[in-house]
């Protein structure tokens, strides 16, 4: 199965056409697409984030230290699975209480599935969760736990689709 990759740019206060293919994936209800969503760099921010050998990333216990957000779609066919959200950081670990801490908590109906100082963390979301509020939740929490810089406005949604 091939899966192609489509980027959109998009700034915080327009989500408009992120929230056009997560309403798309939503309604297909397969396990064919899915969004990860991070900051949109400029070069001089890109430079400032600190380089990890592989070796090192790889005993590393921390996740990677510009945050990435990852938004899979609930799957209505076959064997049934709730929308899911990823938060990959750098932050180590106990990040939701620490998130709570800065005012960005889970929330209410969503549930923590993991979060772990590597590998980040992990939330089910309830049916018919608005993806204005998932999106929101994942550019806030991304901000909050970003070590190096502070991320703007600019966003990038990387579109994954199965064929």
């Amino acid at each position: 199965m091939a899966t192609t990759h489509d980027l959109i740019e998009f700034d915080r206060d327009d989500l408009s056409r992120v929230l056009t293919v997560m309403d798309e994936f939503a309604a297909a209800g397969d396990e064919l697409g899915w969004i990860n969503i991070g900051p949109s760099l400029e070069d001089d921010e890109a430079a400032l984030v600190p380089t990890r050998s592989g070796l090192a990333a790889w005993f590393s216990g921390r996740g990677p230290t510009v945050p990435m957000a990852t938004w899979t779609p609930a799957v209505t066919h076959g064997r049934p699975r709730p929308a899911l959200i990823g938060l990959e950081h750098g932050t180590g670990p106990n990040a939701l209480k620490r998130l709570k801490e800065a005012g960005v908590s889970l929330p209410s109906g969503w549930r923590k599935r993991g979060d772990h100082a590597k590998h980040g963390v992990v939330v089910e979301l309830p049916a018919g969760v608005d993806h204005r509020s998932v999106v929101d939740w994942l550019v806030a929490a991304a901000v909050i736990l970003s070590p190096v810089l502070s991320l703007g406005s600019r966003w990038t949604a990387v579109v994954h689709r199965s064929h």
